[in-house]
């Protein structure tokens, strides 16, 4: 099975406090010819981060190949954290995970998406975000806005993460039809932007060993 864990780029979406505000609007054009108008923000809805984000001299979403956003990984259920609680390394007790994975984080924060409390969402600690980099994580994602705390300004994770080129992916939904601790095939595919700090992507997974033809 294909698992969609999209949000959809529509006008009013959430978006980080001060970044560009998404906008999907149809562009006057001559008829019976649709064209629409996007005005998105690079790091816009379900969207990757490249270390160029938080390092000035940081590799863009362009420098790495195609295969560098497909990753076999597994999901790790964190719900159950309160509004703008870290979450802590020992989230990774007892888990082999294998270096060059994906590490997925369920927070159940998608249920919040559009209200207000969606801002407030939990965030990773510092010692979980170091142990995934110990841990030889090739790429984070969340179903929340920051791995960082929005309210906090804080910005740890992001630091130790893409400091050491693990990629972040921020605004997944759809994790509850995953299971914890199963291992799936993720492919966070970013748009063709080139020379820039992240974008927004088509986020999937499926089930390994599974055929599409």
């Amino acid at each position: 099975m294909l698992y969609d864990l999209t949000h959809t780029l529509a006008s009013g979406m959430p978006h980080f406090p001060g970044d560009p505000q998404p906008r999907v609007e149809p562009w006057p054009g001559e008829p019976p010819w649709r064209v629409s108008e996007l005005r998105l923000g690079s790091h816009s809805g379900t969207h990757i981060d490249a270390p160029r984000h938080y390092l000035a001299g940081g590799r863009c979403i362009g420098d790495y190949p195609p295969e560098r956003f497909i990753r076999p990984g597994l999901v790790l259920d964190a719900r159950g954290h309160a509004d703008d609680q870290p979450i802590g390394a020992g989230l990774l007790d007892g888990l082999a995970i294998p270096a060059g994975s994906c590490v997925v984080l369920r927070t159940g924060w998608e249920r919040h998406w559009g209200d207000a409390r969606y801002f407030r969402h939990p965030y990773l600690s510092g010692e979980l975000a170091a142990a995934l980099v110990a841990c030889g994580v090739e790429l984070l994602a969340i179903d929340a806005l920051n791995v960082d705390s929005t309210p906090g300004g804080g910005s740890a994770a992001h630091e130790l993460l893409l400091g050491a080129e693990v990629l972040i992916v921020e605004n997944l939904r759809g994790l509850d039809a995953l299971d914890h601790g199963r291992r799936y095939v993720f492919a966070f595919i970013p748009l063709a932007l080139g020379h820039v700090d992240g974008a927004p992507v088509r986020a999937l997974a499926w089930d390994e060993g599974h055929s599409f033809v």
